[in-house]
């Protein structure tokens, strides 16, 4: 049985360590119970992690943070009521953690969203200690070439558990589709930090052949081929953008490691990793015409 007090000694000093919120802190605990129940539910294959959650992982829990998970399902109905089924199924595992989980509420993810799907609201209890999470799951994208057993830190404990989750290229793909589909529109600032770890910090991991599969299965699917035919001029049109600007300043001073970081320096990075996938070469190659 985990002890509350130590699962809040061991928040408290992340908190203090990293300057971050003590309140994700805990929901991050609490996320990684979930997903410990999936790596051992017969669902394990089922359930492919991507989004904050995963890159929380893979950057580092100082260098990047989430309120939410998210899932994508293959293999298994994902109608409301069937995975709330499957859901209770695998909240109700006992890890002997002390921690129970409860569905209070199945919304749907908000329409403009690119994923589609529902959204699974959730109370996780260990003890006088209750954390809000929210667990979004929808179907249908591709992972290129296939899904990761990818091997998720524990916060509070050193080992890892094994987890399906998307690659790097995948999720690099589908941010820069995000980023050029918005254009000055885009409200998500982690979009751009998340770019910005990626080529300055996981640059070397980034397989350049991988990344050409990825972005020619993601921007097919959401049908968004104008966008990356014109890059160049979509990305001219956010740099100086004075509202993007003001929403990346909060973003940057909320969260400390984000401080110091340019706007700029990141869609300059951004068109150089286009650039590189040598887009005449690349319509030619996928037979696209735009």
């Amino acid at each position: 049985m985990v002890d509350i007090t130590d699962i809040k000694r061991l928040a408290k000093e992340i908190e203090n360590k990293y300057n971050l919120n003590y309140y994700e802190i805990l929901q991050r605990y609490m996320f990684e119970r979930v997903l410990e129940r999936i790596s051992v539910s017969r669902y394990q294959d089922n359930f492919i992690l991507k989004g904050g959650l995963l890159l929380s992982a893979m950057f580092g829990i100082g260098n990047r943070m989430t309120k939410d998970m998210d899932a994508t399902i293959t293999g298994i109905d994902v109608s409301k009521n069937k995975m709330l089924k499957v859901l209770n199924e695998i909240l109700s595992i006992n890890l002997k953690d002390g921690v129970k989980f409860d569905v209070v509420d199945i919304t749907d993810i908000r329409e403009d969203d690119e994923y589609g799907g529902n959204k699974y609201h959730i109370v996780g209890k260990l003890q006088s200690l209750k954390v809000n999470l929210e667990i979004d799951i929808s179907t249908g994208d591709k992972v290129t070439p296939r899904e990761l057993k990818y091997k998720y830190p524990l916060i509070f404990e050193d080992r890892t558990i094994i987890i399906s989750s998307y690659n790097i290229e995948t999720i690099l793909a589908e941010k820069i589709e995000t980023v050029l589909r918005r254009g000055v529109f885009n409200s998500r600032m982690k979009d751009f930090y998340d770019i910005y770890y990626f080529l300055t910090k996981l640059r070397k991991e980034i397989d350049i052949n991988i990344l050409k599969e990825a972005v020619n299965h993601t921007f097919t699917k959401r049908n968004s081929f104008e966008y990356l035919n014109d890059y160049e001029q979509i990305i001219d049109s956010i740099i100086g953008n004075e509202r993007l600007e003001k929403l990346w300043n909060i973003y940057s001073n909320k969260y400390k490691y984000a401080n110091g970081i340019n706007i700029n320096e990141i869609l300059n990075l951004l068109k150089d990793i286009i650039k590189k996938l040598n887009l005449e070469e690349f319509k030619r190659e996928y037979d696209i015409n735009v």
